[in-house]
C-alpha cells in the first residue's frame, strides 16, 4: 500500500520539476523517476506474492471443504439422503466449494481497500481541499447501490444453482440410463428436459418392505416409533442391486479388508466365481472393472456383491435377494454353498430377503411381509407348499427351472471377450496438446442466433467505449493545459460531461452485450454437448466413468458460463485500453514508444513461454478432477454398502488422495500464473522509468499536463499490460474447458446403416411394422470390429404375433440378441441382415426403428420427474390412458392414494418406489406404446412370483395379438411360448417348440 500511495507522490514531483516549482535539482527528479519505477516493482512483488497465498488458502478451503462434504456424505443415512440428489451432491463439490476458492485472492482487499482510501482522501484534502468531498461522496453513493445490486445478483445465483442442479442430475440420469433412453427412443425428451447363527427368511409381495426392513437393521432409515435393538458387533450386507465400482474385482471383494488368502479362495468358490476367474486368463481377479460393472454380466456382478458380503467376517448377515440376477440351478448351488444349513455361513445369523421361496424351507424362521407390517411368522416349521397365494407360497416350477440348462458348477462357462476386455473398453482421459484450435474460438464468438454480425458489432462497442474513454481523458488534459480565464469557459466543462455520459451509456450497453454473446456461446456449446452425449453410441459411455462425464457438465460448463466471459472481456477490454494508453503516451512523449520495440517481442515471448505449460497445466488439472466426481458419484451408489461393510475410512483416504493428486497440478498451475504476472509487472515497470526520466530530460519541450498524462498512463498500462497478458493467458488456459466440452460436441453418432449397406434411409408405412414377422438372415455381431463375434450367422424366422422364449448360458448372447434389434452397436462391425415384416431395419433411422418396438427392460430406470412422466415423457396419451396403463399392472392405488394423482414425484432413480414397483411402471410403458413387437429382458428377475404371475397375465392379455421376444430365468416364464430359441456360443443350439426340449436334461431335444 506504501509503495502504491508512493507513486502519485512520485508523479508529482516530476511535474513540478517540469513547471519549474519543485526546487528540486536534476539529481533529485531524477532521483524520483528512479524512485518511482522502484515503488512499482516493489508493489508488483507484494501483490504477487499476496495473490499466490491467498490462492494457496483458497485452494486449502476448497479441498478442506469438499473432503468434509464427503466425509458427511459417509454418514448421513438414505432416508436424509433421498431429500436430495446426486446432482446437487456433487455440485456442492464440483462448483459451490470452488466459490470460496475464487474469493480468496481478494480477501486481503477488505482490510486494505479502506485504509488506502482514507490515506488517498487525507492527500487529496491536501492539495486540493473542499472538492475532495464531493468526489467521495459520489463513491459513497455508489456503496448502497452496489449492496442493491449484490442482493439482487445473490438472488439470482440462488436461481441459477437450482437450474444448474437440475441440468447436472439430468445428465446424471442421463449418463445411467443411457441404453434404455435410446431403447425407448427418448433422447429428444431428455434434450428438452435438460433444457428443463439363526437363519432367517423374509418373503412379500413387491413394496412390502423387504428392503426396508434389512435399511432399518442397517440404519439407513428413520425410527419413528418404538425401538430396536441388535445384539451383534458387525453386519455384512448384499444389496439388491449389486453394488460395483470402477477397479479390480479383488479390491471390489476385499473392500478395503486385508487379505485372507484361504477365506478369500473358499469365498471365491462358494459364490461359483472360479471358473469367472480362470476365463480372465492371466488376470485373474486383477481384472479390471468398469464403472458399475459395465464389462460384467449381471450375474457376475450379483455373485462379486455376494462374495463382498461372504469375505468380511461378521456376525449378522444380510442378503437382499441375490439370488435373482443368476440363473435357478446356480442360485441353487449357491445358497447351497454360501447361505444353507452347511454353507460357508454355517453358525452365523443370515437374513435371507426373496422370491424364491424354495429355499426357504430350510429357514429357522420365516416371516412374511405385507404393507409394512408382518403378516406371519412361521418358527421352526416347513413351508405348506399347498398354502394358498395370501401366504408364503412355493412355485414348484423353480425348483427345476433351468433356462440356461448349465453344469452344476457351471464350467463350461464361455466369457465374452466383447464385455470383458476392459483394457481396451475403459480408456484413460487424455488431454489434447498443444494451442486450442481457432475453430474452438470462432465457435464461441459466432454462435447462432447472430453469429458473424453479432461478432463484429461486439468489436464495433469495445473500440467505441475505449475511444470515448481515451477522448475523455485527453480532453481532461486539454482543458487542464488552458489558461485561467479559458479553464473557467463552461464549454469545457458541457464537453466533458457529455462525453463522460456518452461513454457510461456505452460501456453499460458494451458489458451487457458481451455478456449475451458470451451466454449464446455457452449455451451452444452446451447444448451441442448435451445432442453429442445423446445421440452417440453405447461405446462411449462404456468407455468413458460416469464421473468423467459428469466432470465435463458440471465443473467445465461453469467455467465456460462463468469464468470464461469475464477473462475474455477483460482481456479485451484491457488491451484496448492498453493501445489507448500507448497511443496517448506516443502523441504526449513519441520517444517512450522506442521502448516499446524490444519491449513487446519480449513479453509476447514471454506469454508463448509461460502458455506450453500452463495450458498443459489446466488441462492435466481438469483430467486429474474426474476421479474425484467419479469416486463422488460411485459412493453414492453404494453408500449402503460402504457403511455396512465399516469401510468409510478407506473411502475417505483414497477421496483425500484424489483431492491430493489434483491439487498438486492445480498448485503449480497457480503459481505459474503468479510468476508470470509478477515477470510482466517488472517488464512494465521499465516503460514506467523510461517515460519517467524522458520526461525529465525533454522537460522544456514537454508541456507539464501532457507529461503528467503520460507518466500516469506508464503507472496505468503497468498494471492495464501485465494483466491484459494474465487475462489473456488465463482466458486461453480456460478454453481448455470450452475445447473439452466442444471435444464431446463433436462425438460421433450411431451409424444409421449396417456395413456395406446403402446409406439412403427408407420410409415404411405408417402401420409398420403391422404384422411383427422378425427375421434373421446370415447374421453375424459383433460389439467392435476387431473382436470376436457373439452371435454367428443366425438364421431365423419369427412369425406374426409368436411368442418366443430365449434361453442359453451367460454369453451365450441373449441380450446381445436384444441390442441387435435395437441397434445398439456399431454397425460396421455388423454383417447380415435382420428383417421385420421384410424391411432391412438397417435402412431405416434409429428415430423410426426404436419407437416401433417396445421394450421391457431387465433393469428398470426410472427419473427424476412426474410419474406421468416417466410412461410418458412425449405427452402422447391422455391421462386416462395413462392410468389406464398403471391400472393394468395394478398401480392404480398407488396414483388414487396420492394426492398429486399422476403427477406424484419419482425421485432420483426412483428410489420412493420398490424395485417391484419400478418393473411394473416399465411394463405400463409397454401397453401405453402398443407396439407390435416386444421384447423382455428377465424383467421378472427381481419381483415375486404374484407379482410374476400378474405381468404374466397382462402381458397375455394386453399383448396376445403381438409378436414377444422373452430372455428369462424363471421357466414358468416362458413355458406358454410358442417356441423356445436356445443360444450357445451365439449360434442357434435348438428353436422348438417346449415339448421338443427338454430343458431339465441339459437342453436336448425329445
Amino acid at each position: 500500500m506504501v509503495a502504491r500511495i508512493a507513486q502519485p507522490l512520485h508523479i508529482r514531483q516530476i511535474v513540478l520539476y517540469i513547471k519549474g516549482q519543485s526546487g528540486l535539482p536534476v539529481y533529485g527528479a531524477y532521483l524520483c523517476a528512479i524512485t518511482l519505477c522502484v515503488s512499482a516493482m516493489v508493489q508488483a512483488i507484494i501483490h504477487q506474492q499476496v495473490f499466490f497465498r491467498n490462492t494457496r488458502i483458497g485452494m486449502r478451503i476448497r479441498n478442506a471443504l469438499s473432503s468434509t462434504i464427503y466425509k458427511h456424505l459417509l454418514t448421513i443415512n438414505t432416508a436424509a439422503l433421498h431429500k436430495t440428489t446426486a446432482a446437487q451432491t456433487i455440485n456442492l463439490v464440483a462448483n459451490d466449494a470452488g466459490k470460496f476458492e475464487e474469493l480468496s485472492p481478494f480477501v486481503h482487499v477488505i482490510l486494505w481497500v479502506p485504509l488506502e482510501a482514507l490515506i488517498t482522501f487525507g492527500l487529496i484534502w491536501l492539495y486540493i481541499g473542499l472538492p475532495t468531498v464531493f468526489g467521495y461522496a459520489v463513491l459513497i453513493l455508489l456503496v448502497p447501490i452496489q449492496l442493491i445490486f449484490s442482493r439482487q445478483f445473490g438472488q439470482y445465483r440462488k436461481e441459477t444453482m437450482k437450474y444448474t442442479d437440475k441440468r447436472v442430475q439430468t445428465i446424471n440420469e442421463l449418463v445411467n440410463g443411457c441404453q434404455i433412453i435410446k431403447m425407448y427412443n427418448w433422447e429428444k425428451a431428455m434434450e428438452q428436459r435438460v433444457r428443463e447363527t439363526r437363519r432367517f427368511g423374509v418373503k412379500g409381495a413387491i413394496g412390502a418392505g423387504k428392503s426396508t426392513l434389512l435399511a432399518a437393521i442397517l440404519g439407513e432409515i428413520n425410527l419413528i416409533s418404538g425401538k430396536l435393538q441388535i445384539y451383534v458387533d458387525s453386519i455384512s450386507y448384499a444389496p439388491q442391486s449389486a453394488w460395483i465400482f470402477a477397479d479390480t474385482i479383488r479390491a471390489n471383494i476385499l473392500l478395503g479388508k486385508p487379505m485372507n488368502e484361504e477365506r478369500y479362495k473358499n469365498v471365491i468358490k462358494a459364490c461359483c466365481l472360479d471358473i469367472d476367474l480362470l476365463n480372465f486368463g492371466e488376470v485373474g481377479d486383477l481384472l479390471m472393472i468398469g464403472d458399475k460393472g459395465i464389462n460384467l454380466s449381471g450375474g457376475q456382478k450379483a455373485r462379486i456383491s455376494l462374495a463382498r458380503a461372504l469375505y468380511a467376517d461378521a456376525d449378522l448377515y444380510l442378503l437382499d435377494d441375490p439370488l435373482a440376477a443368476v440363473d435357478p440351478n446356480v442360485a441353487k448351488n449357491i445358497f447351497d454353498q454360501c447361505i444353507g444349513p452347511r454353507s460357508f455361513l454355517r453358525g452365523k445369523t443370515r437374513i435371507l430377503v426373496t422370491h424364491q421361496t424354495q429355499f426357504l424351507v430350510e429357514a429357522d424362521q420365516i416371516i412374511l411381509l405385507r404393507k409394512g407390517h408382518i403378516d406371519e411368522l412361521h418358527i421352526e416349521q416347513p413351508v405348506d407348499n399347498e398354502s394358498s397365494n395370501d401366504t408364503l407360497e412355493t412355485d414348484s416350477s423353480n425348483d427345476t427351472s433351468e433356462t440356461d440348462s448349465s453344469d452344476d458348477n457351471e464350467t463350461d462357462w464361455t466369457l465374452n471377450t466383447a464385455t470383458t476386455d476392459i483394457n481396451s473398453i475403459v480408456k484413460n482421459e487424455t488431454s489434447i496438446d498443444g494451442a486450442i484450435k481457432w475453430s474452438v474460438w470462432l465457435q464461441l464468438f459466432t454462435a447462432p442466433p447472430l453469429r458473424w454480425f453479432g461478432f463484429f458489432l461486439m468489436i464495433i462497442f469495445m473500440v467505441g467505449t475505449e475511444a470515448l474513454y481515451d477522448f475523455t481523458n485527453s480532453w481532461l488534459a486539454l482543458w487542464s493545459g488552458k489558461d485561467e480565464n479559458e479553464q473557467r469557459s463552461s464549454f469545457y466543462a458541457y464537453v466533458y460531461l457529455g462525453v463522460i455520459f456518452a461513454t457510461l451509456i456505452i460501456a453499460l450497453l458494451r458489458a451487457g452485450y458481451i455478456f449475451y454473446i458470451m451466454l449464446r456461446g455457452s449455451t451452444y456449446f452446451h447444448n451441442r454437448m448435451l445432442k453429442g452425449i445423446l445421440y452417440t453410441s453405447l461405446r462411449f459411455f462404456e468407455s468413458n466413468p460416469s464421473g468423467r462425464i459428469l466432470n465435463r457438465a458440471s465443473k467445465d460448463q461453469q467455467v465456460l458460463d462463468e469464468a470464461l466471459p469475464m477473462a475474455l472481456i477483460d482481456t479485451m477490454q484491457y488491451l484496448l485500453m492498453t493501445l489507448g494508453a500507448i497511443a496517448i503516451i506516443g502523441m504526449t512523449n513519441p520517444w517512450v514508444l522506442l521502448i516499446l520495440i524490444p519491449l513487446i517481442p519480449t513479453v509476447l515471448w514471454l506469454r508463448r513461454f509461460y502458455m506450453r505449460s500452463s495450458r498443459q497445466l489446466k488441462r492435466l488439472e481438469s483430467v486429474s478432477r474426474s476421479p474425484i466426481y467419479a469416486l463422488f458419484s460411485s459412493s453414492l451408489d453404494g453408500l449402503t454398502s460402504i457403511r455396512a461393510f465399516d469401510a468409510q475410512i478407506d473411502f475417505l483416504n483414497m477421496f483425500i488422495e484424489r483431492i491430493d493428486t489434483n491439487a498438486r497440478a492445480y498448485f503449480i498451475l497457480f503459481a505459474t500464473t503468479r510468476w508470470f504476472g509478477l515477470q510482466l509487472d517488472l517488464i512494465t515497470s521499465l516503460l514506467t522509468l523510461v517515460t519517467s526520466v524522458l520526461a525529465v530530460a525533454l522537460r522544456h519541450q514537454i508541456d507539464p499536463s501532457a507529461a503528467a498524462l503520460s507518466i500516469s498512463y506508464c503507472i496505468t498500462l503497468t498494471g492495464l499490460f501485465q494483466w491484459a497478458m494474465r487475462q489473456s493467458a488465463e482466458a486461453e488456459n480456460f478454453m481448455t474447458s470450452a475445447e473439452r466440452i466442444h471435444e464431446y460436441g463433436q462425438l460421433t453418432r450411431e451409424s444409421h446403416s449396417n456395413n456395406n449397406k446403402s446409406g439412403v434411409l427408407i420410409q415404411p408405412a405408417d402401420d409398420w411394422p403391422s404384422r411383427g414377422i422378425i427375421e434373421f438372415k446370415d447374421y453375424t455381431f459383433r460389439y467392435r470390429p476387431e473382436l470376436d463375434p457373439v452371435l454367428k450367422n443366425l438364421n431365423l424366422r419369427i412369425e406374426s404375433k409368436e411368442k418366443i422364449g430365449i434361453i442359453g448360458r451367460t454369453g451365450a448372447g441373449k441380450s446381445s440378441l436384444l441390442q441387435a434389434l435395437f441397434r445398439l452397436v456399431d454397425q460396421s462391425a455388423i454383417n447380415g441382415t435382420i428383417l421385420i415384416d421384410d424391411i432391412d431395419i438397417g435402412r431405416l433411422s434409429l428415430d423410426y426403428l426404436r419407437s416401433h418396438i417396445s421394450v421391457i427392460p431387465q433393469v428398470p430406470i426410472l427419473f427424476c420427474g412426474t410419474l406421468r412422466y416417466n410412461i410418458d415423457p412425449f405427452e402422447q396419451y391422455s391421462d386416462e390412458e395413462c392410468l389406464t396403463a398403471l391400472e393394468a399392472v395394478q398401480l392404480k392405488p398407488l396414483v388414487r392414494n396420492h394426492p398429486d394423482g399422476l403427477h406424484l414425484m419419482v425421485t432420483e432413480s426412483g428410489t420412493n418406489l420398490s424395485a417391484g414397483e419400478r418393473q411394473l411402471v416399465c411394463v405400463a410403458r409397454a401397453i401405453l406404446k402398443r407396439s407390435h413387437i416386444l421384447l423382455i429382458d428377465e424383467a421378472t428377475a427381481n419381483v415375486d412370483h404374484t407379482t410374476d404371475r400378474m405381468i404374466q397375465e397382462v402381458i397375455a392379455d394386453k399383448f396376445r395379438d403381438r409378436t414377444i421376444l422373452t430372455i428369462a430365468h424363471r421357466l414358468n416364464t416362458i413355458a406358454n411360448s410358442n417356441r423356445i430359441l436356445m443360444l450357445q456360443d451365439g449360434e442357434v443350439a435348438y428353436f422348438d417348440v417346449p415339448n421338443n426340449i427338454d430343458l431339465t436334461q441339459g437342453g436336448t431335444q425329445n
